[in-house]
């Protein structure tokens, strides 16, 4: 039998399967279990109640299973509770999504109870996991608030170190979703996920310190840091936050979705990069240069009414835009003949062209 288990929600539109799932939860005698048919009632009843699991089929009636996940982990009460995706669909664009929308866990039906517990019990150690990082980021923000700002830097720099340990278990994730392993890849993206979360705090701590220190340049370097780690594992709200407090100081910082969008062009991923460059522009919706970096990559995609779409946006934003005005000419076999638009040079963004 599995350990005890505190409050626990359960979510399936088929019948069968809440059936089903009830039964196996009931077996780790958990203090009290939700169970909710629908997406929409759920996350209603959920925002009041203390869940300390949560396990969601992917068809809700209303809504999927990624977007239910998505939505709560909006509530802060959930950012960190598990949560494991109990499904009939095997493919990886699935998994891909349930990993991005914050899925713990991945199991697929039927299953034995061997298989759900040991879903359950890795979910509760990857909460556990990075605790002693956690305790020194935190002893580190201690130390910024008490002024101690050297001591902090030394810490939230060790913090740092550990960059390669993401990498090790992103590399891991990448592995096991070749080989179908879907479960195992989503616990290895998740403690890579973990790591960087730490990673885009203590950025932010650093900036801190060194602004407490009157290091006006190391306080911007690193809050822009912060944005890209955020925009990496696309945490809008974490990212817009960090970037509105970096224009505070320079209108003209590059917007962290614009420098994922042209990393990913330049690896060849471009729905990753077409995805990272619109939501840059829900930051800098009058961005020229997102709209042509935008307008580059639906034209690598072959999407040819997008990349034109674009190309005219990025030039309704600044018509004396050298490289856009090039790129129009080619898309559209004759010069740009719309309205006269430029930007005062000192709001000029430091963006990246995606050339």
């Amino acid at each position: 039998m599995g350990s005890s288990l505190g409050h626990v929600a359960i979510l399936s539109a088929v019948d069968d399967h809440l059936r089903r799932d009830k039964q196996t939860m009931q077996r780790f005698r958990p203090r009290r279990i939700y169970a909710f048919a629908k997406g929409g009632e759920g996350l209603t009843r959920l925002s009041e109640a203390e869940v300390d699991l949560v396990i969601s089929d992917m068809d809700l009636g209303d809504m999927d299973g990624v977007r239910f996940v998505r939505t709560l982990r909006q509530y802060a009460q959930f950012r960190k509770v598990p949560v494991i995706m109990v499904t009939l669909v095997n493919s990886k664009n699935e998994v891909l999504d349930a990993i991005s929308a914050g899925c713990t866990g991945y199991v697929l039906r039927p299953y034995s109870f061997e298989t759900f517990q040991r879903h359950i019990v890795m979910a509760q150690q990857l909460q556990r996991f990075s605790e002693i990082e956690e305790e020194q980021l935190n002893a580190a923000k201690e130390m910024v608030n008490q002024g101690d700002f050297d001591d902090a830097i030394e810490e939230f720099e060790e913090i740092l170190s550990l960059q390669d340990e993401a990498q090790k278990y992103y590399d891991m994730g990448c592995d096991y979703l070749l080989r179908q392993k879907y479960g195992k890849a989503i616990i290895a993206f998740n403690k890579a996920i973990k790591i960087n979360d730490l990673y885009a705090e203590a950025y932010q701590g650093l900036a801190e310190a060194y602004r407490g220190k009157g290091d006006d340049r190391r306080f911007q370097k690193y809050l822009q840091r912060a944005a890209e780690v955020h925009a990496q594992f696309d945490r809008m709200e974490e990212a817009k936050s960090v970037f509105i407090t970096i224009l505070k100081h320079d209108v003209r910082a590059p917007n962290p979705y614009n420098t994922l969008g042209v990393r990913l062009r330049r690896n060849g991923d471009y729905p990753g990069a077409v995805h990272a460059y619109q939501r840059a522009l829900e930051l800098t919706p009058e961005d020229e240069n997102v709209h042509y970096n935008l307008s580059k990559a639906f034209h690598y995609m072959g999407e040819m009414d997008e990349a034109k779409r674009e190309i005219a946006e990025a030039l309704n934003c600044n018509s004396e835009f050298p490289e856009a005005l090039k790129f129009y000419d080619e898309l559209y076999g004759t010069p740009w003949q719309g309205p006269k638009r430029t930007r005062p040079p000192e709001t000029v963004p430091q963006t990246i062209k995606d050339v």
